[in-house]
């Protein structure tokens, strides 16, 4: 005889089935709808079915809901996008797999176009296919042969250690590998401009290696020369500093002085010039006058001494006369004072009292 508790814990067994049924078909078995949908041709698709994740930059944001071979030889994959998530144009797909030996996923990488509608289309351009699973194994199998068993264990802790927590680091490497290729087509121009000139700049290089030798021998050199004066340059840094205090201070203070300096020193340079000219043409005539006294240099008979004849009295030339007219003494000036662009310097010269002048000269003080 059924009593009310026994039927009470059935339909309470039952309700409870029903429920967890429901939870795991939605979640393991049903997949949600409600999302737009994308079609994707791929040259190979091996090894993707159904139910198959689809993640964009790692995160799952739908699942593979049909893998078909169309007449042409393409496969199409056509993906079911979770409700909410939406595809830009420019978009590429790649499969790959969540471990060397993991599950195949279709990977999406955001593209920068508009956003795509319902049911849009990607074509081969934009995809890419699996990657070979043997292939894949093979690698796998050869590196784990290289390292010896008993390291195996720590090779695998490393790795897990190092990569704990870079998830968001290895997408971005995903990424950026697969946009390599896009930014090499970008600059294929340059890329061909380099493999032609490329022997052209190799073979200037070895046309000039002695010269280079020398360059990269006397760089050496400059090394070991600051190596071993390290001390002396530290020691220049830091006494540098005062100097350049020091310096500072003085051209701020004496800037009116120093320009005056430079000013006359170039007055100097320049009347210095001028008599250095002179100077050259005396020089450059003189030979005249030697040329003319080794003319009178007479050799004795056995060719032995030379001899030099004069006159005992040399002729007597008229007595010199005076300037007409008469030259005045000419006064005497002294120095003026300072003056630049950067105001006034030092004032002008001053002379003690008593100095002497010639009869009719005068004395004119500096402004």
């Amino acid at each position: 005889m059924i009593t009310r508790r026994m039927f009470t814990n059935l339909v309470v067994f039952l309700g409870l089935a029903i429920l967890l049924v429901w939870a795991g078909a939605t979640q393991f078995v049903l997949q949600p709808g409600g999302g737009r949908t994308a079609t994707f041709d791929f040259v190979d698709a091996s090894g993707l079915a159904s139910r198959n994740d689809v993640t964009m930059r790692g995160v799952p944001v739908g699942h593979v809901k049909e893998v078909t071979l169309t007449s042409r030889g393409v496969v199409q994959v056509t993906v079911q996008f979770d409700p909410g998530t939406s595809m830009t144009g420019g978009t590429r797909a790649a499969i790959t797999r969540r471990s060397p030996i993991g599950d195949l996923t279709l990977e999406l990488t955001p593209g920068q176009g508009p956003q795509l509608s319902d049911g849009a289309h990607i074509g081969l351009r934009y995809t890419s296919s699996p990657p070979d699973p043997e292939r894949t194994i093979e690698i796998l199998a050869q590196v784990l042969h290289a390292v010896p068993a008993k390291d195996l264990g720590n090779l695998v802790s490393e790795l897990a250690t190092g990569l704990r927590g870079r998830g968001e680091d290895l997408a971005t490497l995903s990424e950026a590998s697969a946009n390599l290729p896009e930014r090499l087509l970008q600059v294929q121009a340059q890329l061909e401009s380099l493999i032609q000139n490329g022997p052209k700049v190799t073979g200037v290089l070895a046309d000039n290696a002695k010269e280079l030798a020398d360059d990269v021998t006397r760089t050496a050199q400059l090394a070991d020369i600051l190596r071993d004066r390290r001390y002396d340059l530290l020691a220049l840094q830091k006494n540098g500093a005062s100097f350049a205090q020091v310096a500072g201070g003085l051209l701020r203070d004496e800037k009116a002085n120093v320009a005056c300096l430079v000013s006359d020193f170039g007055d100097v340079n320049t009347a210095m010039a001028g008599d250095l000219t002179d100077l050259e043409h005396v020089l450059d005539l003189n030979h005249y006058f030697f040329d003319a006294v080794w003319i009178m240099v007479q050799k004795d008979k056995d060719k032995t001494l030379d001899w030099f004849r004069v006159q005992l009295l040399p002729p007597q030339d008229q007595h010199g006369q005076d300037y007409d007219p008469h030259r005045a003494e000419p006064g005497v000036y002294g120095g003026n004072s300072c003056q630049s662009r950067y105001g006034k310097g030092v004032g002008p010269a001053t002379q003690p009292d008593g100095v002497y002048l010639a009869p009719g000269s005068k004395m004119h003080p500096g402004r």
